[in-house]
């Protein structure tokens, strides 16, 4: 039996190790390559934190080489979060110059305002890879990508802040034994969606708003988990992404869990998009594929953003999804086109948050 165990786990690691190998090269995605090739080389910017920053870029080239027989060296640099981003590429745009980036990765929050000033071009990533990417996936007239999902919660230190696990409700949040054990983004990260209409709507959300501005303890950025983890601060309220537990770097080390809000749960997607002006967009093409390849999932998103995708029935994010689904817990799911249907609530998103400033 422990030889026949043993067997099977060495099939499935060479199974998995020869998935890049398999892929069926169709004459679109054959393409691609031959344009890859002509190229010669990819060109990545985000910031650090984001795909893995310097160790995903060269994790990707080694799998664009596996799964796709190119060698394509890969430059990575870092830049900023993803509205600056988004606003310096823009402004590349504008002058007429190729862009600083091949591939964009962002939320809908900041690709959906520059979608109508045609910054990023359409591309039919099912045709390309049908054996992972579903019509699905693909969303903003073929221009967006899913590339993972968050799942935004209560980011906190397991060994000083027990008491996150007793937070069901946005309502417990303001009782008065939890003043001053948490922070917030300056931003109100997450609670954007409150102020749908048809979620709470924006009295509502002001109104509850201002009361959990004299709850907190003060402001800390999404990307902060490091100071979350030394116990400089007992917990954020609410995370980004939610996921940092997960990654590599902090996974079943005791200083970082996640707690998700029943009433405000979310499923918030971010995208891949190829710049319009990029001057290697087959190369970018052939990362994003990658991306998206169980390999590109797991060594990449999951060992260093903690999310994938839940698309995908083997991915983790779909077990944690499915874990919320079996306690009734329904997510508000911003996707590219719930986000195109609420964009005023950027605006006033930005006037609420006024209401944590100077904590």
């Amino acid at each position: 039996m422990l030889r026949l165990f043993v067997a099977a786990a060495a099939l499935f690691c060479l199974a998995s190790a020869a998935e890049a190998q398999t892929i069926a090269i169709t004459p679109a995605l054959a393409t691609v390559i031959d344009g890859a090739k002509k190229e010669g080389k990819l060109v990545l910017r985000n910031a650090p934190t984001v795909m893995g920053g310097a160790d995903g870029a060269r994790i990707a080239q080694q799998g664009i080489k596996a799964m796709f027989g190119i060698d394509l060296p890969v430059e990575w640099s870092p830049a900023a979060a993803f509205g600056p981003l988004a606003a310096q590429l823009y402004q590349e745009q504008q002058a007429g110059v190729p862009a600083s980036t091949d591939v964009y990765y962002a939320t809908p929050v900041q690709i959906v305002p520059y979608m109508e000033k045609g910054m990023f071009q359409p591309v039919d990533w099912a045709t390309l890879m049908p054996s992972r990417i579903t019509p699905q996936m693909v969303e903003a007239d073929h221009h967006a990508l899913r590339i993972a999902v968050a799942l935004p919660a209560i980011l906190y230190n397991p060994k000083i802040a027990s008491w996150v696990t007793e937070i069901d409700t946005t309502d417990d949040l303001l009782k008065p034994q939890y003043k001053g054990k948490f922070v917030t983004t300056p931003f109100l990260g997450g609670f954007d969606v409150l102020l749908a209409p048809d979620v709470w709507g924006v009295e509502k959300t002001r109104s509850y708003i201002a009361k959990f501005a004299d709850q907190i303890a003060g402001l800390l950025f999404c990307g902060g988990q490091d100071r979350i983890a030394s116990g400089e601060f007992q917990a954020l309220v609410i995370d980004c992404a939610g996921t940092w537990q997960n990654t590599l770097t902090y996974r079943d080390k005791g200083v970082l869990a996640a707690h998700i809000i029943g009433d405000m749960a979310q499923r918030r997607y971010a995208y891949l998009t190829i710049m319009k002006n990029a001057a290697h967009p087959n190369a970018g093409i052939l990362f994003t594929l990658y991306m998206l390849s169980h390999e590109g999932q797991e060594k990449i998103m999951w060992d260093y953003f903690g999310q994938d995708l839940d698309d995908f029935p083997d991915s983790h994010m779909h077990q944690a999804v499915a874990e919320l689904s079996a306690k009734n817990i329904k997510t508000i799911d911003v996707t590219m086109d719930w986000w195109r249907s609420h964009a005023d609530i950027e605006k006033a998103n930005i006037e609420t948050a006024k209401l944590v400033a100077g904590h």
